[in-house]
């Protein structure tokens, strides 16, 4: 049996459960949530404050806020990256090339998820990094371009949409260094995604959210990894 009774999520719209249709007009909570599937079958508080939308900036924001609340549990876990590599689309059809950039550049995302480690640490919570699953490209393509100037979007990214998946693999392996650099544990859920026959399935339309069947994919990883995380205070 695990030692880990409870957690605390920062991260966000992946790890808070939402999903989109299949028609892409709406994004609502999952009705299979993967962390509360997980902390029923262990018997684990999980207090998710996920947000979604958030980028790390606004994670560590909400991370202080709850500290300083008195908000407190055996292990953080700590997942961002995916709405930090992103751009704002509509900038990227109204405004010169020159002046886009990512929403969190990565010595940002790298410095801040770095502090939240330590801010972790520091108020006697493990710290547990957690990698977003790939982003299913073709389905990403068509979401972003929605309304927009598609053939200005193409410009931008060179007609290489898989750039983007590129930009999303180097937060996701910034997170991965600080997990060396600073003894952190990992639950590399990118990986464990890519272990299955077909990733994609396991995403919804929108191309960046898992669909129901990936959150059973993500609920039987924590179960199978929440046991053997280390508390280390």
């Amino acid at each position: 049996m695990s030692e880990i009774k409870s957690v605390i999520v920062w991260g966000d719209s992946i790890l808070k459960g939402i999903i989109s249709s299949e028609d892409l007009t709406q994004i609502r909570p999952s009705e299979i949530n993967a962390l509360q599937m997980a902390g029923e079958k262990l018997a684990i508080e999980i207090n998710n404050k996920s947000i979604y939308g958030a980028h790390i900036i606004k994670l560590q924001s909400t991370q202080t806020k709850n500290l300083n609340k008195g908000l407190t549990a055996d292990i953080a876990l700590i997942e961002s990256g995916t709405n930090d590599c992103d751009y704002e689309w509509n900038d990227v059809c109204t405004k010169p090339f020159s002046e886009i950039t990512q929403k969190v550049p990565l010595a940002d995302f790298k410095r801040i998820a770095s502090e939240m480690v330590d801010t972790s640490r520091e108020n006697k919570i493990t710290p547990v990094l957690v990698t977003a699953p790939d982003l299913a490209i073709p389905y990403w393509k068509e979401y972003i371009t929605r309304g927009l100037d598609k053939e200005k979007i193409a410009q931008f990214i060179g007609h290489d949409p898989y750039v983007l998946l590129r930009n999303q693999e180097e937060y996701m392996e910034a997170l991965r260094q600080i997990a060396k650099e600073k003894n952190v544990q990992l639950i590399d859920m990118r990986v464990e995604f890519r272990k299955t026959s077909d990733p994609m399935s396991l995403m919804c339309k929108d191309g960046v959210h898992p669909n129901i069947e990936g959150h059973k994919l993500m609920a039987d990883v924590f179960v199978k990894l929440f046991p053997e995380i280390k508390k280390e205070f």
